[in-house]
């Protein structure tokens, strides 16, 4: 069995820092959102749409990144996302108003959306151990998810609402140095003579394009449903449980919750990391989809101890799709189509699961929070019907040879 080397663990430390910081920033302006309903004058919608914003930039960019992955090599556009979120992130200290708040976290988005192609790619040609590399990535971006609700309410609470993003710009900054000593990773050309197959063999690539279509609709789906828990699932939270007794208002409660129940995801990225490299990550994928989708129906009904145990279940299996994705693409895709293939993966589950921060925002102002989870559950119901065909089409393949 291949083994970490002193270059691996290096390589796969800055790519996990870079990756739980860009998760930081992804997820500061949810548990500041009770917040900036004061501060700008707003509502659910407004910034759930400013959410969604961010969101479809982060999701659309990361298609065209993929796509130079391959042609420039991953450590450029991990490098320039770095150095480019820092500054922008430092930016905020001049924002007054919404539109221009939404206008930078557009631009912040795009530079995000650069990680996920550059470093999914890294992992995938340049480490030696895929599959544990991949639970760790997994387990260091799920952190910057369970943690930030409760840095980000307590950070915006005592010294206001621009200084999580002032604290997260500093952090990629000094990231982005270390980066500029890792390899310059190249990409494989493409083997023209095993692409001049047989006629059987073009029709086994037909059967898995068809499989790879399902798939990404799947990303699609599930990415809807996990951006618009966590868009409001901080507020849902702090408006369900209260902490009177230890002084914490509703913001920081949310933000104390949220990371509660969103730190099980780290365990479910280490163990599904752990599986997919035993076990198939399709059928994996497919009954980690299930269970999210009972999490999240679970908490639109209840409140209390179920509440809080369905929330734990959406953060431990919600993340641990994301090592089954990632080995899926790398499975289905040869070396030098990786990149792009991560990318348009990231633009199924970023960029069109943004439209769900605005539709529920509108869920939220209408029918209350607990809408949103129901819808939200709904998604992740399909998403796992969706998955369910394009494993069919896979097995159905493979039991014709």
């Amino acid at each position: 069995m291949p083994v970490m080397d002193t270059q691996d663990r290096k390589t796969l430390g800055v790519v996990s820092a870079a990756h739980t910081l860009v998760h930081l920033i992804e997820g500061a302006l949810p548990p500041l959102i009770p917040l900036l309903l004061g501060v700008f004058g707003t509502d659910y919608f407004h910034l759930g749409m400013v959410m969604s914003v961010f969101s479809y930039t982060f999701g659309l960019g990361a298609f065209p990144s993929g796509a130079l992955v391959d042609r420039v090599g991953p450590t450029r556009l991990l490098v320039l996302y770095l150095f480019g979120a820092g500054i922008l992130c430092l930016s905020v200290l001049f924002v007054q108003k919404l539109l221009p708040f939404a206008i930078l976290l557009g631009f912040l988005g795009i530079l995000g959306s650069f990680y996920h192609p550059a470093a999914n790619t890294i992992i995938s040609v340049g480490i030696k151990e895929r599959g544990k590399a991949f639970g760790i990535n997994g387990i260091a971006g799920s952190l910057g998810t369970s943690l930030v609700p409760f840095v980000a309410a307590f950070l915006g609470a005592r010294w206001g609402w621009k200084s999580p993003y002032v604290l997260f710009g500093i952090g990629v900054l000094i990231v982005g140095f270390f980066a500029l000593s890792l390899p310059s990773y190249r990409m494989q050309p493409a083997d023209r003579k095993a692409d001049s197959d047989d006629g059987t063999a073009r029709g086994a690539n037909r059967i898995i394009t068809k499989a790879l279509v399902l798939f990404y609709l799947s990303c699609g789906l599930a990415g809807m449903g996990n951006r618009g828990v966590l868009t409001f699932l901080p507020s849902y939270l702090g408006s369900k449980f209260t902490l009177t007794s230890l002084g914490l208002d509703s913001v920081r409660v949310g933000g104390v919750f949220a990371t509660l129940t969103l730190i099980a995801g780290a365990a479910g990225q280490y163990i599904a990391g752990a599986l997919v490299d035993r076990y198939r990550p399709q059928r994996l994928y497919i009954v980690t989809l299930l269970i999210s989708s009972a999490s999240i129906l679970l908490m639109s009904f209840t409140g209390g101890l179920p509440l809080f145990l369905g929330a734990v279940g959406f953060g431990f299996f919600s993340f641990a799709v994301q090592p089954m994705q990632n080995t899926i693409v790398a499975k289905l895709l040869p070396k030098h189509r990786q990149g792009i293939g991560y990318g348009f993966m990231f633009f199924m589950t970023f960029g069109i699961g943004s439209v769900a921060a605005a539709f529920s925002g509108w869920l939220a102002d209408r029918f209350g929070l607990s809408s949103v989870f129901l819808a939200m559950g709904l998604y992740y119901v399909a998403s796992m019907g969706t998955m369910y065909g394009a494993e069919w089409k896979v097995r159905r393949q493979e039991g014709s040879r």
